[in-house]
C-alpha cells in the first residue's frame, strides 16, 4: 500500500561519517519504534551526519518530528548533523509552520544535502579560473564576479567587499606591471571553501618594470610610498591590510600573486 512504512540505510563510501536514511510511507506514532531501531544502527556505525531522504514520505506526525529532534541533538553533540531532503511541499509547509525549519536544514534532494556536507564538514573548495587580456577595462567584471561568488557561498557583505577590493588591486597591479601586447593575458584563479577565499593572479612580467615592482614590495616603499608609483605602493599596503596572507613571486618571465582572505563573518 502507498502508506506502508519502509526504511533503508545507505552510505556514501567516500564519506566515512555521512549516511542516508531513506523513508517512504506514513510517519505516524506507530513508526517511532522502527525509526528508533534504524537510528540505533546508524549510531552503532559511528556516523554523525545523517541525511533523511523524505521524498517518499506522505505524512508525518508531531511524535515523529520529536524523535528526529532528539536524535539530531545526539548527532550535533558528536559534531555532526541531521538534515531533511526531498520534502513534499505540504509536509515542508507544515514543518515550517511548526518552526522546524529553525532547527533542521531542508534540501531539495539528497545530492544537495551531500554537497552541503562536503562544503561544511569536509571543507571542500570550489574553484574558478578566468583569463583576460591585460586591460583595466576588464578588471571591474572580474572583481564583481569574485564578490558574487563569495556571497553565493554564504560569505557576509563585509567579507565580499574586502575580497572584491583585493581582486581589484591585484588585477590593477598585474595590468600596470605586466606586458600589454595582444598575446599577454592575466590569469585569475579563485578558490573558495567554508573558511577562506584564495585569489591567485598571474601575468607575464614587463622586463622594464620588474625591478620597480620588487622595490614596491619592500616594507620601506610601502610605508613611505616613495617613487613615481606611490599609488600602487599604497595598493599593495591595502592588500596586506585586508588579507590574511599574501605571497608574491616575481621572475623575469612572470609574476604571481597569491592572496588568502580568511572568512570573518557567518
Amino acid at each position: 500500500m502507498e502508506d506502508k512504512l519502509a526504511m533503508e540505510i545507505s552510505a556514501d563510501e567516500s564519506n566515512s561519517e555521512a549516511t542516508v536514511l531513506k523513508i517512504s510511507g506514513a510517519l505516524d506514532f506507530s513508526s517511532i519504534t522502527m525509526l528508533s531501531g534504524f537510528f540505533g544502527k546508524i549510531i552503532a556505525e559511528n556516523r554523525s551526519y545523517v541525511i533523511v531522504d523524505m521524498a517518499g514520505v506522505i505524512s508525518m506526525c508531531s511524535a515523529a518530528l520529536g524523535e528526529f529532534m532528539g536524535y539530531r541533538q545526539k548527532f550535533v553533540e558528536k559534531g555532526g548533523e541531521l538534515v531533511f531532503a526531498g520534502l513534499k511541499r505540504e509536509i515542508r509547509s507544515k514543518l515550517t509552520l511548526m518552526g522546524a525549519n529553525k532547527i533542521f536544514s531542508f534540501y531539495s534532494d539528497v545530492r544537495a544535502a551531500v554537497n552541503a556536507y562536503k562544503w561544511n564538514y569536509e571543507k571542500q573548495s570550489k574553484s574558478l579560473t578566468v583569463a583576460i587580456p591585460s586591460s583595466l577595462k576588464l578588471v571591474p567584471p572580474v572583481r564583481q564576479l569574485a564578490s558574487r561568488l563569495a556571497k553565493q557561498k554564504g560569505y557576509g557583505r563585509r567579507d565580499a567587499f574586502r575580497i572584491e577590493t583585493i581582486v581589484d588591486e591585484v588585477c590593477n597591479n598585474a595590468v600596470d606591471h605586466g606586458l600589454k601586447d595582444q598575446s599577454s593575458n592575466i590569469t585569475v584563479s579563485m578558490a573558495i571553501d567554508k573558511d577562506k577565499f584564495t585569489i591567485t593572479v598571474s601575468n607575464q612580467s614587463d622586463p622594464e618594470k620588474v625591478e620597480m615592482l620588487r622595490e614596491l614590495l619592500k616594507p620601506a616603499a610601502q610605508n613611505n610610498h616613495v617613487g613615481n608609483d606611490h599609488k600602487r605602493g599604497r595598493g599593495l599596503a591595502l592588500i596586506r591590510m585586508l588579507s590574511s596572507d599574501m605571497k608574491v613571486d616575481i621572475t623575469e618571465s612572470g609574476t604571481s600573486v597569491r592572496v588568502i582572505k580568511l572568512r570573518e563573518e557567518e
